[in-house]
């Protein structure tokens, strides 16, 4: 009469109340495993495997794990698994052509997105970006591929260098997308010349973006074979490494110097067309140090990173377009910025007798 009274409410509740006695008895039951029989004991549940699986893929365990830290884990597993550790072997144990195509690979995940957000930043903050990731996955899969660190010891010796060079490159594109981004934030004149260049929709920027990710892979397979050659030690090609290096360096802070000093010089002056400069500091050396710091740091990298190419034409290959196409662009935009500057502000004063004093548009002692 308790479980089947006319009331249908007062009967579902009581069937309720004895589904859960049943389950308590069986909970209380289940530990013992005498009260199994043998192929219950053998029989794991299929559906518990199934969960221990994927939360063993996950990186967690049945019964602690949520959903964020789970889907970031998992996420970071594939990342890995698909991407990093194919990219890693290629450069570390792969042909040349392999090595130089990871290169081309990680410079295009970053150039292809950045351009069809916005064009200039192929050869912008792309730009820098690209050579920082580039730089970054070489470090990961060279200096630090076992988990470990290195000491400043370490780095003093000459089989430091390529960890040098390609510290100085990460520096070099984190600090250059920074800048170009600021600028392009605080000064209203490059903001609208970045914004006048997006006239193509986001998927027709493809090839440009893809052509420039190229270049800038050419341009760091120098500290690639920089990590994968073997000098003898106290060699010449070991010093010209290491001397290599510097000049990387050293060309890396020179830009830095003359860019900030531009930014500051040029946010600062009054709008219209008077020339204020800047004519101090490095601007003495030549009228586009920055362009010249630009030079130098890629020059000390093929410099530092030829001496391990050996006969591997591929390696010379590589090298030489990403040399010769940063050259070209940097001689070409000194040019063009000359007769701009030639055309704004011939005439005035201040702007004549920095050019006459300053007779070098890059390479100083060069006209």
């Amino acid at each position: 009469f308790f479980f089947f009274n006319s009331n249908s409410k007062q009967q579902r509740i009581k069937m309720r109340l004895k589904h859960i006695l049943l389950y308590s008895a069986t909970v209380q039951i289940r530990p013992s495993i005498a009260f199994a029989s043998p192929q219950q004991r053998r029989k794991p549940n299929p559906s518990t495997n199934i969960q221990r699986d994927i939360l063993s893929i996950r990186g967690g365990d049945i019964g602690s794990s949520s959903m964020a830290s789970t889907t970031t884990t998992m996420a970071s597993a594939l990342s890995s698994a698909a991407i990093v550790a194919p990219l890693r072997r290629a450069l570390v144990s792969g042909s040349s052509i392999q090595a130089i195509g990871a290169l081309y690979a990680i410079c295009s995940l970053v150039v292809v997105p950045l351009t069809w957000y916005r064009t200039a930043y192929s050869f912008s903050v792309g730009y820098g970006l690209s050579i920082a990731a580039a730089s970054l996955a070489l470090l990961s899969s060279f200096t630090f591929s076992g988990g470990g660190t290195i000491g400043i010891s370490q780095l003093m010796t000459a089989k430091g260098a390529p960890t040098i060079l390609s510290c100085t490159a990460l520096v070099y594109g984190l600090r250059l997308a920074a800048f170009i981004y600021v600028r392009e934030h605080t000064v209203e004149e490059k903001r609208r010349v970045f914004e006048d260049m997006d006239r193509k929709p986001p998927l027709q920027r493809t090839p440009l973006a893809l052509g420039v990710s190229m270049l800038y892979a050419f341009m760091v397979s120098p500290a690639l074979f920089a990590f994968r050659g073997t000098l003898a030690d106290g060699s010449v090609s070991e010093r010209l490494q290491v001397f290599f290096t510097g000049v990387a360096a050293f060309g890396m802070l020179l830009e830095s110097i003359a860019d900030q000093h531009k930014y500051e010089v040029k946010r600062q002056c009054p709008k219209g067309g008077k020339f204020v400069g800047p004519t101090t500091w490095t601007y003495k050396l030549c009228r586009h140090p920055n362009y010249l710091g630009e030079i130098l740091h890629w020059a000390g990298i093929f410099g530092a990173g030829c001496v391990s190419f050996g006969t591997s034409i591929v390696a010379w290959v590589g090298g030489v377009l990403g040399l010769a196409g940063i050259l070209s662009i940097m001689l070409g935009s000194s040019a063009s910025l000359d007769k701009r500057q030639l055309d704004k502000y011939g005439g005035q004063i201040v702007y004549d007798e920095w050019k006459e004093k300053v007779t070098s548009s890059v390479i100083p002692f060069i006209k």
